[in-house]
């Protein structure tokens, strides 16, 4: 056999060879997937409770109260409290906040200190705060005859007891 023969012969088998492959192979896959549930409990505060006779909203967001007429010039305070429940599934603090005394002679009123000291908590869940405050006032006088005033409370609820200022 030539020499030419024989290197047809090998160049026709290398093409073979590149065009068959190695041989028949076979590639196996499979796959698998994780799945991870998160359950995120809820969050709340409510009005439950106040000072007779006291009006709580529908809700319960907020608590009208309107204290005793002033029938005296002499110096005295009307005391007011109210319960808030965390209605949610985890701890809850609580912070109270007046808007201080509103009306057109306020400087012989003043806020009665809440307690207890705010923020309030970790209160539990389906468990109770309860707040005392109220409204003080020095000797009265005439300015402060047929008046009106008012005080807001406002209480924030959270999950960690940081309260913005």
């Amino acid at each position: 056999m030539s020499l030419r023969k024989i290197a047809g012969l090998l160049a026709a088998s290398g093409l073979m060879v590149g065009v068959l492959g190695t041989g028949v192979g076979a590639q196996f896959t499979d796959g698998v997937t994780a799945q991870q549930n998160i359950s995120v409990g809820t969050f709340g505060c409510v009005i439950t409770d106040a000072t007779d006779p006291a009006g709580i909203a529908a809700g319960g967001k907020s608590v009208t109260y309107t204290a005793p007429a002033i029938m005296s010039s002499a110096a005295s305070s009307a005391p007011f409290s109210f319960t808030v429940k965390n209605t949610g599934s985890g701890n809850a603090y609580f912070k109270v906040t007046s808007s201080g005394v509103l009306g057109t002679h306020p400087e012989p009123f003043s806020v009665v200190a809440i307690t207890p000291a705010n923020p309030a908590g970790p209160v539990g869940a389906g468990l109770t705060a309860a707040f005392n405050t109220g409204i003080a006032w020095s000797e009265l006088g005439n300015p402060q005859l047929g008046q009106a005033y008012t005080v807001n409370f406002s209480v924030a609820c959270n999950d960690n007891g940081v309260f913005a200022n």
